[in-house]
């Protein structure tokens, strides 16, 4: 039963999950590392080798959320914890995480969080 289940996966191309979740492992690691200086799915796919494309549809495979999810995610978690436990200007902060427009960094974020950087910050307080 296991030759044959091993023969089909051969002949088939069928999907290796493991490698896709590897992919998505090392994709969340690269996330993790460059998520200040990179802000495009096509940046980490350059660094997985990989086409983003090819990056979207391992994520659409494994039910996950998409590669760009994921980026604005480590972001937003970010800017929430410098909002909260530091004292650093909201300019500082969308600084810090690779913003150069104050306003992309408001639009950014009241479009993730529904409320003003300045809003979240004074209600942490």
């Amino acid at each position: 039963m296991i030759l044959c289940a091993r023969i089909y996966k051969s002949k088939e191309n069928y999907p290796n999950e493991k490698a896709d979740s590897d992919i998505i492992r090392e994709f969340n690691f690269l996330v993790e590392q460059h998520f200040k200086t990179k802000h495009h799915v096509s940046e980490y796919a350059e660094l997985l080798f990989k086409s983003p494309k090819t990056l979207s549809n391992i994520f659409s495979k494994m039910g996950s959320k998409t590669p760009l999810q994921y980026i604005q995610d480590r972001k937003m978690l970010e800017a929430r914890r410098l909002l909260h436990y530091t004292n650093m200007q909201i300019k500082e902060i969308a600084y810090e995480i690779g913003y150069e427009d104050v306003q992309a960094f408001s639009r950014f974020f009241k479009n993730q969080e529904g409320r003003s950087p300045s809003e979240f910050k004074e209600k942490a307080s």
